[in-house]
């Protein structure tokens, strides 16, 4: 009683619901924590691999839920940086530089806590991959501090978007 107390002083009055884990809302707020990290933001805006393109798109969803409800990230190259420009639910198909990643709920919230990387993820198959494998594996550094943002955004992992 005490904890939805203070809760509601905090926020208030207004009750908070935290977005859904890979849902519309959390995507959004992901796309705002990508644009934050300079890990991403900045290293991949400088590299040649990652700017061959000038727009990249990620595509998530929890594998545990369906790949009916993917979201998106959608990064563009502007000004030297790698921008995330929109986040929310999937609305484009994904071309061939772009990236479709998929996880059990528990896994995607094991490699947010710094568990392990990426590597790691996909050698014993916790995290499934496709897209330009090149690119990703010359960018290790920022796949991995992605990953390491997963957990960020306020979240809802209990039910499914």
């Amino acid at each position: 009683m005490k904890k939805l107390a203070l809760t509601l002083f905090i926020t208030g009055g207004v009750a908070f619901s935290a977005p859904v884990f890979m849902g519309g809302e959390y995507a959004k707020a992901l796309c705002d924590a990508w644009n934050k990290t300079p890990q991403l933001s900045e290293q991949l805006g400088k590299s040649e691999s990652w700017t061959a393109v000038p727009e990249r798109k990620l595509f998530l969803y929890r594998e545990d839920c369906g790949d009916a409800k993917q979201i998106q990230l959608t990064i563009k190259n502007e000004g030297g940086k790698a921008l995330c420009v929109y986040g929310g639910p999937a609305k484009d198909k994904r071309g061939k530089d772009d990236f479709l990643m998929y996880a059990e709920t528990k896994r995607w919230l094991e490699m947010g806590k710094k568990e392990y990387g990426p590597m790691k993820a996909m050698m014993l198959g916790r995290l499934k991959f496709e897209g330009p494998r090149g690119v990703a594996m010359k960018n290790m550094g920022p796949f991995e501090a992605f990953l390491d943002i997963i957990d960020n955004p306020p979240h809802d992992a209990s039910k499914c978007p």
